[in-house]
């Protein structure tokens, strides 16, 4: 920020200019509550573009922008995206897991692979990420690994909206993959549009979204998108 010669105009400055810095990044996060990606895209980018954003709000807009191109599937630009979110911050879960669904829709396993391990070595009850490494062995013809995957990630200890999300997810794979006791014993009805809530866990800093289709990259339902605080 450039010198200013003055303690007055300083203060000034700062009164004015923060918030509306804030308010840019916050405009990003209300994007992407709402099913437009394009919208999200173009709202996010117009708060990178003006600047003045602290480390983590600069972090979380630009992993925000970067789901939003993973749902149209620009997956380069969304790796992109998420890669310099990770050089901001390296202790988000979300933005190395959907980097590795990126990677898995680009057909590159390993490096899917690799990046759900990061997100499990940031959170261990990331649920969402043993979900994903069950979807790549799938991909791969390896089912009795999915099931593994999909087993240890009916066992996390995740509360958030995309830890349960994923669990209901992980039991219809398994139940078409023909080993869910579970699932046969208790059916869980399936809700891709739960109504508006907020997590009471603090550590979670995701929004409530509207759910497209199960098979299209970057779902999570309301677990999708990171939440400024």
């Amino acid at each position: 920020m450039k010198k200013l010669c003055g303690f007055a105009v300083g203060i000034s400055l700062l009164a004015f200019t923060v918030p509306a810095s804030a308010q840019t990044a916050n405009d990003c996060y209300q994007a992407t509550l709402k099913t437009d990606d394009q919208a999200i895209i173009r709202i996010c980018t117009q708060a990178l573009d003006r600047g003045g954003l602290s480390n983590e709000d600069r972090s979380i807009t630009t992993s925000n922008r970067g789901l939003g191109y993973l749902r149209i599937k620009e997956y380069d630009k969304a790796i992109i995206d998420f890669s310099e979110a990770l050089l901001i911050n390296p202790k988000n879960p979300y933005s190395f897991n959907f980097r590795g669904e990126c990677w898995r829709e680009k057909g590159n396993f390993e490096r899917a692979l690799a990046d759900f391990e990061s997100a499990l070595n940031v959170n261990p009850d990331f649920t969402g990420a043993f979900y994903n490494r069950g979807l790549t062995y799938e991909r791969q013809g390896k089912i009795e690994d999915a099931r593994s995957e999909y087993n240890k990630g009916l066992q996390t200890k995740g509360d958030t909206a995309l830890d349960k999300w994923a669990r209901a997810r992980i039991q219809e794979r398994l139940t078409a993959l023909g080993g869910n006791p579970q699932r046969q014993q208790q059916t869980t009805p399936r809700n891709d549009n739960p109504g508006p809530r907020r997590d009471s866990d603090n550590n979670d800093r995701t929004p409530q979204r509207q759910q497209q289709q199960q098979n299209n990259p970057g779902n999570g339902t309301e677990g999708s998108y990171i939440r400024r605080r």
